[in-house]
């Protein structure tokens, strides 16, 4: 069985008993804490999937890291070690945040501009998604000075590509293209 349907049914797991014990939204912030702690520190991620190191080490450290969590993330990834799925914490939590982002109607979007935004480009941009999807966004911002200027705008598999980088290599395109010959 794929890792990240492994990963899936333990994140399905979690919001179940997330949802039975009413603290989803503490679990869901452990949850995406942990994620990034996992994806920035390879060690961290080398040891937890390490088959060299023993299940009880890998909890005492999952433990020892993640001290401030809500007890019931703890003792679900206190779980996970000791069944010899540590290595998949990552996984498990990027898959329980895209669960609990499912359940509530919530699309990832990813915006790129040259600049950072401001408050107005940021409500415009806001405005743009509420056209192509209804319910909540998270909105993640990137500056690209490559752009020139525009915006690069990502709902969920949906682009749009309105950069001034795009638009001059359009019309290259469009220009070194032509069939046009002159007849004189």
């Amino acid at each position: 069985m794929a890792s990240t349907a492994v990963a899936r049914r333990y994140g399905k797991a979690l919001l179940t008993l997330c949802k039975e014990r009413g603290s989803v939204d503490a679990v869901d912030a452990d949850m995406r804490v942990l994620a990034q702690i996992v994806g920035e520190n390879r060690e961290l991620a080398a040891v937890l999937g390490s088959p060299v190191v023993r299940p009880e080490k890998k909890e005492a450290i999952i433990r020892a890291v993640f001290v401030q969590a809500n007890a019931l993330s703890i003792d679900f990834l206190a779980l996970l070690a000791r069944k010899g799925r540590a290595g998949l914490l990552g996984q498990v939590a990027d898959a329980f945040v895209a669960l609990v982002r499912e359940e509530r109607g919530i699309v990832l979007a990813e915006v790129v501009t040259a600049t950072p935004l401001d408050d107005v480009r940021r409500s415009e941009i806001n405005e743009l998604i509420g056209k192509v999807h209804e319910g909540g966004v998270e909105l993640s911002e990137k500056v690209d000075p490559k752009l020139i200027g525009g915006f690069k705008l990502r709902v969920g598999d949906r682009m749009i590509d309105a950069s001034v980088f795009q638009t001059l290599r359009s019309m290259h395109r469009n220009l070194t293209n032509n069939p046009y010959e002159p007849a004189y």
